[in-house]
């Protein structure tokens, strides 16, 4: 979840960050042929090329300030490995060859220059009576795109009985 220009006193007060979710406001992408580690950072890499969409298509100047919440943990830890990873040229250590999510990695830090957005892990798939904030809205989202693959997937496979 990606909530541009957004002081951190609102997005502090969980009633007030459950106001500004709004369900019109998501966008989607169908990937396919991926694992669960490249899907959370393609996802990463969405929101941020959304932003930039978005960005753009503002008369009045550059986002102040974005803050983007995620439970991907690879995803924040990314900024952490950041200058080894450039350092050995997103290669693997130990066999030298070029890193699966590269191409990833490399996308995700050129947005992340350009906007510099603030990364913040929550805990992912809490039991709802913990829920707040930003965990409900998670829940919110999940169950969102849950529905929209379940039907995708129920329009775009054939079963062929044999």
């Amino acid at each position: 979840m990606c909530i541009p220009n957004c002081p951190d006193e609102i997005l502090a007060d969980n009633q007030m960050l459950e106001k500004l979710y709004s369900p019109s406001a998501m966008k989607t992408r169908i990937v396919e042929n991926t694992t669960n580690t490249r899907l959370e950072l393609q996802t990463l890499l969405c929101a941020l090329e959304f932003l930039k969409s978005d960005n753009e298509n503002i008369i009045y100047g550059k986002m102040e300030s974005t803050t983007i919440y995620t439970d991907c943990r690879t995803a924040i830890d990314l900024l952490r490995r950041r200058k080894r990873l450039e350092s050995v040229h997103y290669r693997s250590k130990r066999k030298g060859s070029a890193l699966v999510n590269a191409d990833i990695y490399k996308s995700f830090f050129n947005l992340y220059d350009e906007f510099s957005p603030k990364l913040v892990w929550v805990k992912g798939h809490t039991s709802g009576k913990n829920r707040i904030g930003v965990q409900r809205i998670f829940s919110e989202v999940d169950r969102f795109v849950r529905n929209l693959l379940r039907n995708y997937i129920s329009h775009n496979t054939s079963w062929v009985d044999k």
